[in-house]
């Protein structure tokens, strides 16, 4: 049954709902396990700290995050190509290689990927989650620039463009003058000074804080949640260049409660204690914003749509705008996921109770060498001056009425070492046992020499995939909806060509024709084994392609091509941690465009016998042709000359004229008829000789073509 349409303040009703039941509003119990993950993560105390006792803290969540980075952002950003783009059919190899040099351009050059995947990456390792927002900046920006001394073909050139407004402009001469100081001419220039209106139609690929992102309670993921909010603190001069009304912009209440939030508070504690708003323009203040991606039945015909319904304000919010889009520009990443449910497992989880542990210990033992080297002393209450044995210092005096053996006893503390150190080891081999980060594979092990090379290369092997595992999710749960998230935003927005350089060559890019032509996948580097390994297996691989280049006598198949091997090529570089290929080797197709053409290869002594002896029957066949149509026309020419006498006989015989000139007719038609297939023998033996001419002169094109 249809239910009624929805007004603008029913809808901000529902977003307000949504924004305060949603997972990640302030003081919710995600809010909560995030925060504690940061400040083990920071090294902050714990809280039971205790005066004049040991405070030291173990730092094993930071070190286990700080050695599974590297590695997860070398399978990532080692190489130059993060995404590759799988055509649909033969016919769009071409289309499909563009698609995939645009997408790493967009990552790599108009947005700043590493750093973007960096972010995430540790926020995923450390607060469960890491969050991407990829999106069309469609932004209005104004930019201030000033120009001296131009002069005229300069000033044209420049307010020539269509986004430049003049602001300031001013004319003035000046002499050109000569060596001897003599005004020759003068040069008018100009001083100007331009607004540059731009209008940002790009891609933008932004790390979300976890405090900022909102998701429904009882979601699964991004795409199928009702509700996802992006809480974000913007300037009011920011909102206007976004396109927002300034009147209602200007309306908006400053401030922000979420200032208070517990992530935010921990992740700036140590930099910036201040919780408040520094006072300044009113175009700068900053106010919070709420954009938000809400399934609603606004037409009332029973059906939701996703809406992007963006407010401002905190707790009253006010309505910037309403507008129906296609899908949520948020991706999402998490080194543990949970079944059915959106929010997975850090690894900080993981190591938390572990770095409680440890630092309990190592206090403990601390606080043990402290009472080992200053003991406690039992003295004989007025026999003992206290002034002298409190000021404990190098070859103090301490004066006693009575013996000192008799009126003082230091009391032993027995050393904790004996039971702690093996605690200690036993702790961090359940973290390596959870985390997958051992010493071996950090280089830290001592006794690695001692084990065999089986024994490491297991150890190491179990190791990596376990990295190799969350580097797997990561891709497959967020780096590939990246990718997607790219291709949609291109094909979808992007409607002029865009000129780019690749391989210092000048591409076009026309996204608006790539729609249903192509699958996108993602080309995350993982491989077997250390980069050491997978060098020598390629290096085996393109042994094997050029020894089947070797069989197969050309470089053009059927088993392998020159494709093949520059892939291959290209891999070895990346993994020796060189930026690609270029430098050292060329692309097979830019190559074939460049060189030149090739003189014609001399053919061999087998050839050269072969051509003779063709040639040598060659113009036997044409001396007998010719041969046999010289003893035709003789043949014929004999006949006419018979046939002519008969003739004269019958004449003279009969004393009649005979139709002569109708029976030579006939004669001459079979005649044309002979010498017609005469010539035609000779064109074909003429060609043939022709033919084998050339071929004994030698081919005008590469033979190994």
């Amino acid at each position: 049954m249809a239910g009624k349409k929805l007004s603008t303040l029913d809808i901000k009703a529902i977003v307000a709902k949504e924004i305060h039941g949603s997972m990640g509003y302030l003081g919710g119990e995600i809010v909560n396990k995030r925060n504690r993950s940061l400040e083990y993560y920071l090294g902050y105390p714990f809280g039971n700290e205790q005066e004049g006792r040991s405070q030291v803290i173990s730092t094993d969540v930071s070190d286990t995050i700080e050695s599974l980075l590297p590695s997860l952002m070398r399978v990532f950003t080692a190489g130059e190509n993060v995404f590759a783009c799988d055509p649909v059919g033969p016919e769009d190899e071409e289309m499909a290689r563009q698609c995939s040099d645009y997408m790493n351009y967009i990552f790599y050059k108009e947005n700043d990927g590493f750093m973007a995947l960096y972010t995430a990456f540790k926020d995923a390792l450390i607060q469960k989650n890491g969050i991407l927002k990829v999106y069309w900046d469609d932004s209005y920006k104004i930019k201030r620039e000033e120009y001296l001394r131009l002069n005229d073909d300069e000033f044209s050139v420049l307010v020539s463009d269509g986004e430049v407004k003049v602001k300031n402009h001013s004319e003035y001469e000046e002499p050109i003058l000569d060596e001897t100081g003599k005004e020759l001419d003068k040069l008018k220039l100009h001083d100007v000074v331009i607004e540059r209106h731009q209008t940002y139609g790009q891609v933008r690929i932004e790390p979300v804080p976890p405090e900022e992102f909102l998701i429904e309670r009882r979601a699964k993921s991004i795409d199928s949640a009702n509700f996802v909010a992006h809480r974000v603190t913007k300037t009011r001069s920011e909102l206007v260049e976004m396109g927002y009304d300034p009147d209602v912009v200007a309306k908006l209440p400053s401030g922000d409660a979420a200032v208070y939030n517990q992530d935010k508070v921990t992740r700036y504690g140590d930099v910036d204690v201040s919780r408040g708003f520094t006072s300044g323009d009113h175009s700068t203040d900053e106010v919070v914003i709420h954009e938000c991606y809400v399934r609603l039945d606004v037409d009332g015909k029973g059906r939701a749509k996703l809406y992007k319904v963006t407010v401002g304000g905190d707790g009253n919010y006010d309505t910037l705008d309403i507008q129906e889009v296609d899908s949520i520009p948020f991706i999402s990443m998490t080194p543990v996921p949970m079944p059915h449910r959106f929010y997975g497992r850090s690894i900080s989880e993981l190591v938390e109770d572990i770095q409680l542990i440890k630092s309990t210990i190592i206090r403990q033992v601390l606080d043990n060498m402290y009472l080992t080297n200053n003991a406690r002393i039992a003295v004989q209450d007025g026999q003992v001056s206290m002034d002298d044995l409190l000021t404990n210092r190098p070859g103090g005096i301490v004066r006693t009425k009575q013996p000192p053996q008799n009126v003082m006893f230091p009391m032993t503390t027995p050393p904790l070492n004996d039971q702690a150190f093996p605690l200690l080891e036993y702790l961090d081999s359940i973290k390596e046992t959870r985390t997958g980060v051992t010493r071996i594979s950090q280089g830290l092990d001592a006794d690695s020499l001692n084990k065999t090379a089986t024994a490491t290369g297991q150890i190491l092997n179990q190791t990596q995939m376990r990295m190799e595992l969350i580097a797997r999710i990561f891709a497959e749960t967020g780096v590939k909806d990246l990718g997607r998230k790219i291709y949609e935003l291109v094909c979808k927005y992007q409607q002029k060509e865009k000129i780019i350089r690749l391989r210092n060559t000048y591409i076009p890019m026309r996204p608006f024709e790539w729609k249903d032509k192509m699958n996108i996948s993602i080309n995350v580097g993982l491989g077997t084994g250390s980069k050491e390994q997978q060098l020598i297996l390629l290096n085996a691989i393109l042994e094997r392609q050029m020894q089947a280049i070797n069989l197969q006598q050309n470089v053009y198949g059927p088993m392998v091509n020159l494709r093949n091997v520059y892939n291959t090529l290209r891999k070895i570089t990346e993994n020796a941690g060189l930026n690609g290929p270029d430098p050292y080797f060329m692309d097979p197709e830019v190559g074939a465009q460049q060189m030149p053409e090739l003189p014609p290869k001399p053919p061999s002594e087998f050839e050269k016998v072969t051509l003779a002896q063709v040639q040598g029957e060659n113009e036997r066949a044409i001396l007998e042709s010719q041969t046999r149509a010289k003893e035709l026309e003789s043949k014929m020419k004999q006949a006419l000359l018979d046939f002519e006498l008969k003739i004269k006989e019958l004449e003279l015989k009969y004393n009649t004229q005979i139709n002569e000139a109708e029976m030579r007719d006939s004669t001459t038609i079979e005649k044309e008829k002979v010498r017609q297939q005469g010539d035609i023998m000779k064109q074909v033996l003429q060609g043939q000789q022709k033919f084998f001419g050339n071929v004994k002169q030698g081919p005008n094109t590469r033979t190994d073509q």
